[in-house]
C-alpha cells in the first residue's frame, strides 16, 4: 500500500466512492472532498498509516472531532478504489 498518493488522487477516490453520502457524484460536485483529501495527504506526510489518515480526516470534517468513528468498512472501500483506480491516473 502506497503512501505516495496525491491530494488529487485521494479526492478522486473520495468523490467516486462518496463515503459520507454527500451525493457529490450525482450533483457533479467534483471538489466536494478536496479539503478532506488535503487533510488525508497531510496526515500521510506526517507518517500516519493510510487507514488512520482517512479516519482522522473524515472524522474531523464530518463529525467535528466529536469522537464519532468512521466505520472501517467505509474506509476500506475508499482505499480499495484508490489502490485499484488511482494507479491508472497517477
Amino acid at each position: 500500500m502506497s503512501t505516495h498518493y496525491t491530494a488529487e488522487s485521494i479526492s478522486r477516490a473520495l468523490f467516486h466512492t462518496d463515503p459520507m453520502h454527500t451525493c457529490c457524484a450525482e450533483n457533479d460536485c467534483f471538489d466536494e472532498y478536496d479539503a478532506v483529501a488535503r487533510s488525508v495527504s497531510e496526515h500521510l506526510q506526517n507518517g500516519e498509516a493510510l487507514e488512520h489518515a482517512f479516519a482522522r480526516a473524515l472524522g474531523a470534517w464530518f463529525y467535528d472531532d466529536e469522537g464519532l468513528p468512521v466505520q472501517p468498512a467505509v474506509i476500506r472501500l475508499v482505499i480499495e478504489w484508490l489502490e485499484k483506480e488511482g494507479r491508472h491516473h497517477e
